[in-house]
């Protein structure tokens, strides 16, 4: 992927985690993201962070 696609995936990904309570860890994570390999593997391992606090508090 190149650096601009990375670019606006960062961006587009920061903007939609803008909502979420408790997502600025995550959000500077992206941030500094180089590869694509890299942004998948941060947003993975956010969404099961999420999952874990949602069947946590069920």
């Amino acid at each position: 992927m190149k650096r601009t696609a990375i670019m606006e995936t960062r961006e587009h990904a920061t903007w939609y985690l803008k909502v979420l309570k408790e997502n600025g860890k995550v959000r500077n994570r992206i941030n500094e993201a180089t590869s694509r390999e890299r942004l998948l593997k941060i947003l993975n391992e956010f969404v099961e962070e999420l999952q874990t606090r949602m069947k946590v508090s069920l």
